[in-house]
């Protein structure tokens, strides 16, 4: 069995997010999602933790056969914000826990758009496949967004962007 995981805060999700885990659906039989943050994170005052993780399963809720949707709470973990070798064992370990796999019961295969991340992981993991997938999907980065996200509406996932139209929030 293959399983993609993509991880991210998702704050909010965007095109660059959405084809990262429009890749690992059709590469693989099973997706981890991994929605990871705190509720207090940079997103506290656009998009919190927990709307988050409500949005992301909210998309996945219909593939519940394909994608497994987890959430990797930082502070519980006592991640400090650096990236770590200790702290991206911990957070590892977490990812899989709340997946309830074990990391070494399928073929794994991680899509991101960050080589450190590659680096760090595939030393933890390093029987684990990691796929370097192209930043330029996306113009705007995620900070662009929240602080201009009407002139970036485009760029932002549906789900999310409804959510942020009925709040109010995106002006």
């Amino acid at each position: 069995m293959n399983i993609g995981i993509v991880f991210g805060c998702f704050i909010p999700m965007h095109k660059g997010h959405e084809s990262l885990i429009k890749t690992a659906l059709s590469e693989n039989d099973k997706v981890i999602i991994a929605v990871c943050g705190y509720q207090n994170d940079r997103g506290r005052d656009f998009l919190d933790f927990n709307t988050r993780i409500k949005l992301v399963t909210k998309m996945f809720e219909a593939q519940k056969d394909k994608v497994i949707v987890v959430q990797i709470d930082d502070k519980k973990l006592g991640l400090d914000g650096t990236f770590t070798h200790e702290n991206w064992v911990l957070w590892g370990d977490e990812l899989f826990s709340n997946a309830g796999i074990s990391p070494d019961s399928a073929t794994f295969n991680w899509y991101t758009g960050e080589p450190s991340y590659v680096e760090k992981l595939s030393a933890i993991y390093p029987t684990h496949n990691f796929k370097l997938v192209d930043r330029t999907i996306i113009k705007t980065s995620g900070t662009q967004i929240r602080k201009n996200p009407g002139i970036h509406a485009d760029d932002i996932n549906e789900t999310f962007r409804e959510y942020l139209a009925k709040t109010g929030k995106l002006l």
